[in-house]
Order: C-alpha cells, then sequence, then structure tokens
C-alpha cells in the first residue's frame, strides 16, 4: 500500500483543526449543541415575510394573534381618544347693569381652536352675582338672565342666571351667591370664540362681582375607514 504525506502547511492545517473540534466537544460542548439544523431553524424562529403578518400581545413574543384578534384586543390609531382642549377665562372686575336690553360682560370671552371634524363641547360660566328690584319686592318669576354664545350665535335661548332679590340697605346690601350655568353643543374643525351676554330684564339691578369662564372640548376620532374586500364570482374558474 502506497502512503501519501501530506505536505507541511496542510498538516499544520489539520492538525488546527482537529484541536479545535477536540477543544469545542471537551472543553466547551454546549458549543456543539449550540447550532441548529436547517429544519430545526425553521421551527424556532420566524422569518421576515413571517414575521410582517404576526402579532405579538403584551405577555411576550411567545404568543402571537391572528390579525382578527389583534383589532379586536388593542386600539387602532384611529380610534384612540384625542386629547382635550380647553380654554378659560377669569375677572374680578365688577360688572353693574340696569337695562332690558342685552350686552356683552366685558372680557367674558375666550378663544380656542380644534384640529377634528367634530368635537363634543362643554361650557361652563360661574360668577357671584346678585340681581335686585330697586322699585318694589321681587317676585318669583323674576330674575337676570345670560346667554352663552359660541362664534356669535347663541348655544341656547337666554337662561335665568340669578334669581331677583329684595335689594337692600347700603349698610347691608343684596348678597352675590355663586350661581353656575352648564350648556353644552357640538363644533366643527377650526377656531371658536365663546362669549358670555348679559341678556337683560327690566326694572332689575344686575351685578356681576367675579366670574370663571370654563370650555372644554373633547374632539371626536374620525372611524377608520374599512377596508375592501375582494369577491370570486360563483361559479367561474372551474375547469371542464
Amino acid at each position: 500500500m502506497l502512503k501519501k504525506r501530506l505536505s507541511t502547511p496542510r498538516a499544520a492545517t489539520v492538525i488546527v483543526l482537529a484541536a479545535v473540534v477536540a477543544l469545542s466537544v471537551t472543553v466547551a460542548p454546549t458549543i456543539a449543541a449550540s447550532f441548529l439544523t436547517p429544519q430545526q431553524a425553521s421551527q424556532k424562529f420566524v422569518t421576515k415575510q413571517k414575521a410582517s403578518k404576526t402579532y405579538l400581545t403584551k405577555s411576550g413574543a411567545s404568543n402571537y394573534l391572528t390579525k382578527k384578534a389583534a383589532a379586536n384586543t388593542y386600539v387602532a390609531k384611529q380610534g384612540a381618544a384625542l386629547p382635550p382642549v380647553v380654554a378659560v377665562a377669569a375677572s374680578n372686575t365688577l360688572f353693574s347693569l340696569n337695562s332690558s336690553t342685552s350686552g356683552y360682560i366685558p372680557t367674558a370671552f375666550t378663544s380656542f381652536a380644534t384640529k377634528s371634524k367634530v368635537s363634543t363641547v362643554v361650557l361652563t360660566f360661574s360668577g357671584a352675582a346678585s340681581c335686585t328690584n330697586p322699585a318694589k319686592a321681587p317676585t318669583v318669576d323674576q330674575s337676570c338672565p345670560i346667554t352663552i354664545l359660541v362664534d356669535g350665535q347663541a348655544v341656547a335661548k337666554k337662561v335665568n342666571f340669578a334669581p331677583a332679590t329684595a335689594e337692600g340697605t347700603s349698610s347691608k346690601p343684596a348678597a352675590a351667591n355663586i350661581h353656575t350655568i352648564v350648556q353644552t353643543t357640538v363644533l366643527g374643525k377650526g377656531g371658536h370664540t365663546v362669549q358670555i351676554e348679559y341678556a337683560g330684564a327690566s326694572g332689575l339691578n344686575f351685578q356681576l362681582k367675579s366670574w370663571n369662564l370654563a370650555v372644554q372640548a373633547y374632539p371626536q376620532a374620525e372611524e377608520a375607514e374599512a377596508e375592501p374586500t375582494t369577491s370570486t364570482p360563483s361559479g367561474s374558474g372551474g375547469k371542464s
């Protein structure tokens, strides 16, 4: 039998490879166990194409949801609640008027803007006010009304803000009690202005010692458009 001799460089390479294999088996056997066959790897890891169609739950990557289950579990970005828009105004300047005609209360206004197509708005006006009849004792049907306007239009008809009371004297004037009105409306996209108007009352003295105006607009999220569906006509595609 003829013996083939290995050249010196090739023999050195074989010896080094044999040493590496021996070292991985004897010193660190876990190295050999960490390699997977292509079949094993396909069962443990997902491809990039599969991952793009897979949805993970919050509990971890070991749990998967179908597209339908994920849509029913998590809120879509289009359906998430939008942050509210708030605007406020206030004053401690005395406003006093005895008139049957209406007029704006100075500085009792505020402006805001909404980006959503539809927003529900809550309007709150509160103030320390007195409403007195200096000529005679007030009756139960007398009061001092106000009107809340948005973009120059009344949200509703004038509202009785403070009921009429006795006039009082210089030493004991009529008390200014806290009164509050809350109204709601629906507004579209864009800028808006809210104003407070004293609606006027014949023979009554209206005094507003302080007031607060608060506007809270809640933009409504737009509904997500339904994905188009395709259907195959029945009876087509068959072979005769």
